[in-house]
C-alpha cells in the first residue's frame, strides 16, 4: 500500500490541484472508492479546502486500508442494522488494534486515544459518504443524539448553551489534557539554542503572535517594512490575509508584533541571513519567492521542516535543549500569557474574545482552554512574561 499526492501536473477544468492524496494497493492498483472520497474532499466539499486537511484524511485512510489489506478484510463488510454482532465490525476492530499498539522502547501506548479518535473521525466521514453513495447499506456504528447540558453561569454562559450532538459508540472516551506550553525560562533557552538566525526569528515571531507552523512558514515579505519613525513602545499591527499566506480555513485575522521584531525582520531580509538565502534560491531558479523564511537552499520550508529543526535541538545525540519543543507549543505559550496579560486590562470575557481573534479561533469556547493553563502557572512568571517578551525579539547580531 502506498500513499501518494498529486503535483501541479494534475489539472481538472484548466485548474491545477496539488497535494490531493491518493492510494495504491499492494498490486499498484488504485484503491477505490477511498480515492473517490479523497477527490470529493479536495474538489467538491467546500469545508475541506486545506491541503493539510486532505493530508490528514489521506493518512487516516491509508493507515486503515493498509490494516485491512494486511488482514485480508473488506472495508464494505458492515454488520446489518439490528444484527447481533457476534463479530466486531472492521472499523471497531481497527480501533481496538490501534489502542493496543505499544512503543517497544518504553512499553507505553504508541498512539494516544485522542489520535485514534482523530483518525476514526476521518474514517467515519468516509463511511458516511459511502452510505450516501449507496455503496454500503449502513454505517458500522450505532449513532444516537446526545443532549449536552449547558453551563449558564458566569461570563461564558453564551458559549455553553445546551445543545444536541451526534453520539456514537465507536470513538473512545478521552479526557482533554491542558495544552503543552513553555515557561518563560524555557522560551529564553529555546531562543538561545536556535542554531540559525532564521530559526530564532521564526521562534520569536510565533511566540509574539501565536502563528501556526504553516502560517509562519508562509509569512510573506510584503508584511515586512522599515519601522523607523514609529513609536518603539507600541506594537505594530499586521493584517493577515489568505491571499498572501496560508491561513487555516482561509480566515483573515490581525496580529501584533513589537517594533524590535519588525526592525530585525527588515534587516534580516535586506542584509542578513534572509537576503543570502533568497539569493541562493534565485540562483537555483526560484523566482518570485514570497515567504520571509527560507531554508539553507533558498527554498520555502516543507511541511515537516520546522518540526525537524526543533527536533534537532532536543532529540539530537548532543541535545541543546533538555525539553521537547514543537511549533504548536509556541502558539499555546503565546495564547496563555496573552490571555493573562489582557485579563489584567479588561474583563475576562473580553480578554478571551481578544485572544480568540488573535489566534483565529471560530469560538471563544476553544480559547477558554487556556484558562486552565493560567491556573497552572506562577503569578510572578505570568507578570514577567509580557515585560520580557519584547526582549525575546531583540537580535544578538
Amino acid at each position: 500500500m502506498r500513499l501518494l499526492f498529486t503535483d501541479d501536473s494534475f489539472v481538472l477544468l484548466t485548474q491545477p490541484y496539488k497535494g490531493i492524496p491518493f492510494m495504491l494497493d499492494g498490486q499498484m492498483e488504485l484503491v477505490e472508492p477511498a480515492n473517490d472520497y479523497l477527490m470529493y474532499l479536495a474538489l467538491e466539499r467546500g469545508k475541506t479546502r486545506s491541503p493539510k486537511t486532505w493530508r490528514n484524511h489521506g493518512e487516516a485512510l491509508y493507515d486503515y486500508f493498509s490494516w485491512l489489506e494486511a488482514n485480508n478484510l473488506d472495508w464494505a463488510l458492515v454488520p446489518c442494522v439490528g444484527q447481533v454482532r457476534s463479530s466486531v465490525s472492521n472499523l471497531a476492530a481497527y480501533r481496538n488494534w490501534s489502542i493496543t499498539l505499544t512503543n517497544p522502547s518504553t512499553g507505553l501506548r504508541a498512539i494516544k486515544p485522542s489520535t485514534v479518535n482523530q483518525r476514526l473521525t476521518c474514517l467515519m466521514g468516509f463511511y458516511k459518504w459511502a452510505h450516501k453513495q449507496a455503496l454500503i447499506g449502513s454505517v458500522p456504528w450505532d449513532a444516537s443524539p446526545t443532549f449536552v447540558a449547558g453551563n449558564n453561569q458566569g461570563f461564558m454562559r453564551h458559549a455553553h448553551a445546551a445543545k444536541t450532538t451526534d453520539g456514537d459508540d465507536l470513538r473512545l472516551k478521552v479526557f482533554r489534557e491542558p495544552p503543552k506550553l513553555l515557561s518563560l525560562d524555557q522560551s529564553k533557552l529555546l531562543i538561545e539554542a536556535c542554531t540559525t538566525r532564521t530559526l530564532r526569528l521564526m521562534t520569536v515571531l510565533m511566540l509574539q503572535t501565536g502563528l501556526r507552523n504553516e502560517e509562519c512558514r508562509t509569512f510573506p515579505t510584503k508584511y515586512v517594512f522599515d519601522p523607523t519613525g514609529l513609536d518603539i513602545r507600541k506594537r505594530i499591527r499586521i493584517d493577515l490575509g489568505p491571499s498572501d499566506m496560508r491561513l487555516k480555513n482561509s480566515k483573515p485575522r490581525t496580529v501584533f508584533i513589537s517594533w524590535h521584531v519588525m526592525r530585525e525582520l527588515f534587516d534580516y531580509l535586506r542584509f542578513g541571513e534572509g537576503a543570502s538565502r533568497a539569493k541562493a534560491g534565485r540562483a537555483t531558479g526560484n523566482s518570485g519567492i514570497e515567504p520571509v523564511f527560507l531554508n539553507r537552499n533558498g527554498h520555502p520550508f516543507n511541511e515537516k521542516g520546522l518540526n525537524n529543526a526543533y527536533r534537532l535541538l532536543w532529540a539530537d545525540k548532543k541535545p541543546r535543549l533538555a525539553f521537547r519543543v514543537t511549533p504548536h507549543m509556541l502558539r499555546h505559550t503565546f495564547a496563555t500569557f496573552e490571555l493573562f496579560h489582557q485579563s489584567q486590562r479588561m474583563a475576562m470575557g473580553q480578554a478571551l474574545a481578544w485572544v480568540r481573534d488573535r489566534l483565529g479561533h471560530s469560538s471563544v469556547q476553544t480559547t477558554s482552554i487556556y484558562l486552565h493553563c493560567i491556573d497552572l502557572m506562577e503569578n510572578s512568571e505570568l507578570n514577567a512574561y509580557q515585560e520580557e517578551l519584547d526582549l525575546l525579539g531583540r537580535g544578538h547580531g
